[in-house]
């Protein structure tokens, strides 16, 4: 079925004896197709959510303990050759590919390269499994396919922004954006992964950058209740590209964008506590919001309570 943040499926209303059939399916025609066996019992209960971001595809699984195995059969008949990031949002995986093996638990990310026979067994109550264009990730990061099958924690910067954008991304309704919403997010999601995995070998912050970020974020504090604010007009405005902003933020765990929306939010709830807006509307608009839906799911998300109980009488 579709829902508000693209196609979901779940195994809940098929009848027992046919429900990992269908659950092959389901994953094989939007996520890799391999072969796949159940390691229960019990009925298979398994729901699989899929939200299409620009160039970039997220799939959001939830499941009991069972495996996968991509062979050299399956290579021949379906020549996908994209790379792969799954993010165990809670659970555990194993997986392997040519010789290596990765053990990964909640918080890790590990890439994978569907090009190439690899084999997994996952028991998850959220594993994200973001497909990205082979072209566009090796492009930002050469050398990226040569990366797989390492879990990626948060000990290294890029970690904790990529994890939090494949989250915001998942649960997004972009029928509900700006046009053209889907493809920024999805090449910032790009850019955020390239640097993300380039972190992953180590280097120290240049000069050039560390100066960048203090001008930027100070650029932010002063224009952040601009509605037309984005990650280009950063990158224009100090004369580099999306890109290098995206690396300077990612190396202190942040994003340029969500300083700008923690600021905005931030800003709102002291003008409802304040009184000096007097309706969600106005809290909205007047920081930088353009959609009071929107505004009003991430403000209850950050602050825990929904706008309008701050509001005075």
């Amino acid at each position: 079925m579709r829902g508000d943040m693209g196609i979901a499926y779940s195994t809940a209303g098929i009848k027992p004896e046919h429900r990992f059939e269908y659950w092959i399916d389901v994953v094989c025609r939007h996520c890799i197709p391999a072969a796949s066996g159940q390691l229960t019992e019990t009925p298979f209960d398994g729901q699989l959510t899929v939200n299409s971001v620009g160039a970039v595809d997220i799939s959001k699984m939830v499941a009991p303990l069972h495996w996968w195995s991509r062979n050299a059969t399956h290579l021949r008949r379906c020549s996908d050759d994209d790379l792969w990031i799954g993010y165990m949002a809670d659970g555990s995986a194993i997986m392997r590919q040519e010789g290596r093996e990765a053990r990964f638990a909640k918080g890790d990310l590990v890439l994978y390269d569907a090009s190439r026979p690899f084999d997994i067994t996952l028991e998850t109550s959220g594993i994200y499994l973001v497909r990205l264009p082979r072209r566009s990730l090796l492009q930002r990061c050469p050398g990226a396919d040569q990366m797989t099958i390492r879990a990626i924690n948060d000990s290294q910067p890029g970690v904790v922004p990529l994890r939090t954008m494949i989250e915001h991304a998942a649960a997004t309704d972009f029928a509900k954006m700006r046009p053209g919403a889907a493809a920024q997010l999805g090449s910032t999601l790009l850019d955020l992964a390239a640097v993300a995995l380039e972190f992953q070998i180590g280097d120290v912050e240049p000069v050039a950058e560390h100066n960048l970020y203090s001008k930027v974020l100070a650029y932010i504090q002063r224009h952040y209740d601009d509605p037309d604010l984005h990650l280009d007009g950063l990158a224009a405005a100090h004369h580099v590209s999306s890109r290098t902003i995206t690396r300077a933020f990612a190396r202190r765990q942040r994003t340029a964008m969500g300083m700008v929306w923690q600021l905005r939010l931030e800003a709102s709830q002291r003008a409802l506590i304040e009184g000096r807006s007097r309706s969600v509307t106005e809290a909205a608009f007047s920081h930088g919001f353009s959609d009071v839906s929107h505004f009003s799911r991430a403000f209850r998300r950050a602050f825990g309570c929904a706008p309008h109980t701050l509001i005075r009488d």
